[in-house]
Order: C-alpha cells, then structure tokens, then sequence
C-alpha cells in the first residue's frame, strides 16, 4: 500500500463521520411533526414460507461505555422478522442473527469476533462498533467477512475480507464539496475539531478536491473539548465565505454551531453534517441548513424514486409494528437496509453457504440496488482498494415546517474525484 494511500486511510474522520450519521439523541430525532409517515396498515402480507437450517450471521453493535447506538440494533432485529415473514428468508432458509454488544473497546471487540466465530456464523455484520478494526484479524483469520456501513477504522476500510455497503468516509467531504460547487459556492470554511485526523483529511482530501472544482477552501480549528462556537461563528461572519458550517459533529454541536452562526449574522449556506433533530433543537434557525446522507431519508419519502418510496414504506410500516415508531428516523434505518442487502446478496449464492461463498457473493455484487440507497458496487473497485460500495451521497435541506426535503435529485457520486492520481 502507498504512503499516500495510508494518509488518506489514516483519516479518522469516519469515526467522526460516523458519529455525526448516529447523532446523540436518536429518540427525539424528528424533524417537524409531520416527517414521519403517516401510519396506515401496519399488516404486512406473509411472504413465502421458510425452512431449513438458518443462515446464521452475527451482529456487532456499540450499547455500552461512552458511545451506544442501541437503535442500530433494533433496525437489524425488526429487518429479521420482516426477511423472514415477507421477503422468504434467503433462498427459502431462515435467517438467524446472533448479536454481541461492544462498548467501543478493541478488548470487547475482540470477544464478540470470538464468540462469533464460535457460533459458526457465515459472516458478521456491523452495525456501530468504535474498536472494529480489532475484529478484523480475528474474523479474517476465520474467513469469515465483515459487513458494514460506515467505515470506522483503516483496518476495515483497506480490508479485503471487509465490504461496507454505505458511502466510503472518504466521499462525504468531496461530495459536499462538489454540492456547493453546482450551486455556484467559490468560498467554503468548514469547522473541525482540532485533532490530527481532522488536518490529514483537510490536507489529502478537501483541499486537494476543492481546488480542483476552483474553490478557495478552509478548515478552522476548535478544541474539541471545549468548542467555542460564538468565536467560531464570528470567524465565519467577517470573512463571509459562501459555505460554512460543519463537516463532522454531533446533533448538540450542529444545534450549537447553527444558533452560533445565525446570532453573528452569517448569511451563507450552512452545512450541519449528517444531523438530525435540528428544527426540534433550534427552531427556525435550523431552515435553509443543509444535511447530507448516503440513503434516502424516511422523512422525506417524497423526494426518493418510486422504488425507493416503497423500500422507505415497507422500513417505517415494519418499525410501527414492531411499536419502534420513535425511531423511524433515526439510524434503525441504516442497519435495516443492510440486513434487507444481505439477505438479498446471500439469496444468490448457489449450494452451500459459508464464509467463502458469502465473500464470493459479495465480490461478485455489482450495480446492485440497494434497499433505500444507491446502486452499489462491492469488488473494492468503487475506489481502488477501498472496502466501501458506495462513493454517493444526497443532500437535504430543513423547512419553513421543518420537515426536511431533498435537494438533490439524486446520489451525488464522487469515485471518480477521489481515485489516485495517474
């Protein structure tokens, strides 16, 4: 692997990324009183039965310690029932998921690959584990590959018995940056906490990218334990770049950030990362403000492909009657998804089902619709070497109702902006 290649890998901002999708407060994360759908029918047709032996997969999620994200288990518990009661298991065998829960250290990581490779699960799937890199070797030793989302380590993002089927964390920077291009932006200063990660990927990703759209780029820095955002938003205010905000933050900072920015009077666009609640937190300062994501959002249906319409129909149906409702904007959507993904991957594999034909399968998925995301593409060639199936995201603005909408027709794809150069 290149020098320059590990910089980029090196950037940690998945993990900030990461927990910037997940946010801090997913029970409230609704954003105006009507985005959720409306509820209907909550009796889902039975699908085809099923029999036979389960295809047992594992399941690792962060819900103890500083970080927990128990939603994210939920997604992946209600999307079993519904594989299982509506989609004909996979290939008319039931799935079986075996969850362990992490609480962000390698040393519980570790156990829950062991335990797991004990369970003869076939792979693994991740919904949010902060020490992940540390499963790596355990679960690549045993040929059993990873699944996951967002990319939360280097290990698994240069990984070849990885595959992440959301958005690379490399794109989200690139992609927002290629958003604000088409909207005529020539200015952008975006915040982030100063530790090195954020300044390797200021160095190696945006400032690179932004230059090639023509855009005068900067990062400013903040303490990350103590962030002073009226500093920061004053910064903002009397150099009037077009674009500012935050790339990577929680739901508080973004909340924050925004309240910052409005009271020093800064009347460009704001970018609030992937955060969420954020008319429920600020009121109207939050409309006009920008969020991104790498899936159709289910409280904008709306705005999404017919397709997607109903992928979003069928995740919030399911979650209403799993009595999950308060949920249905928050991450359970992203572990949903990816189960719904796998079952369909694995229902393709002919014969036995193990480590070796699950990985095989994965490889040999290409131009694969994927449930309330975009088409992906897993031979680590979206970006060369690069575990993530995906190099596309969408943006979303807040309402007057503050409701969210689209404003992206659809995925913004930035594979080819982030490929090596020559």
């Amino acid at each position: 692997m290149h020098r320059s290649t590990i910089r980029l890998a090196a950037v940690l901002i998945a993990a900030t990324l990461a927990i910037a999708a997940c946010g801090d407060d997913s029970k409230d994360a609704t954003a105006g009183a009507d985005a959720v759908p409306p509820a209907s029918d909550t009796t889902a047709p039975a699908g085809p039965p099923v029999s036979g032996e389960p295809v047992v997969i594992g399941f690792v999620n962060s819900e103890g310690g500083a970080f927990s994200v128990p939603e994210m288990r939920v997604g992946s518990e209600v999307a079993e029932s519904v594989v299982n009661e509506q989609l004909g298991g996979i290939g008319g065998r039931p799935l079986e998921i075996v969850r362990c829960a992490t609480d962000g250290s390698p040393e519980s990581s570790i156990d829950c690959a062991n335990q797991l490779v004990e369970e003869g699960v076939v792979a693994v799937h991740l919904g949010t584990d902060l020490g992940s890199d540390a499963l790596v070797p355990v679960l690549d030793d045993a040929g059993i590959p990873i699944i996951g989302h967002v990319q939360l380590g280097i290990a698994g993002m240069f990984d070849e018995n990885s595959f992440y089927l959301g958005s690379a964390a490399l794109a989200y920077g690139a992609a927002a940056l290629q958003f604000y291009s088409d909207l005529g932006a020539e200015t952008i200063t975006w915040f982030f906490p100063d530790v090195p990660t954020s300044r390797v990927f200021t160095d190696t990703v945006l400032t690179p990218a932004a230059t090639a759209m023509g855009i005068e780029y900067k990062s400013v820095y903040y303490d990350a334990a103590s962030p002073n955002f009226p500093v920061l938003a004053a910064t903002a205010a009397s150099e009037t770049p077009d674009v500012s905000g935050a790339l990577a933050a929680t739901d508080g900072q973004c909340a924050e950030l925004i309240s910052a920015l409005r009271g020093a009077g800064y009347q460009g666009h704001i970018l609030a990362a992937s955060c969420v609640g954020l008319y429920d937190a600020v009121g109207d300062d939050a409309i006009g403000v920008h969020t991104d994501s790498d899936h159709w959002n289910p409280g904008d249906i709306e705005s999404a492909p017919a397709a997607k319409q109903e992928d979003l129909e069928l995740y919030a149906a399911a979650m209403r009657a799993a009595d999950e409702e308060d949920l249905v904007e928050g991450n359970a959507v992203i572990s949903f998804a990816d189960t719904i993904n796998i079952a369909r991957i694995l229902s393709t594999i002919e014969g036995a089902i193990d480590g070796s034909t699950v990985a095989a399968a994965l490889r040999a998925t290409t131009d694969f619709d994927a449930f309330a995301g975009p088409t992906i593409t897993c031979d680590h060639t979206v970006i060369a070497g690069n575990s993530a199936c995906a190099a596309s995201m969408l943006f979303y603005e807040v309402q007057v109702d503050g409701s969210i909408r689209a404003v992206t027709e659809d995925f913004l794809d930035v594979a080819a902006a982030l490929a090596p150069a020559g």
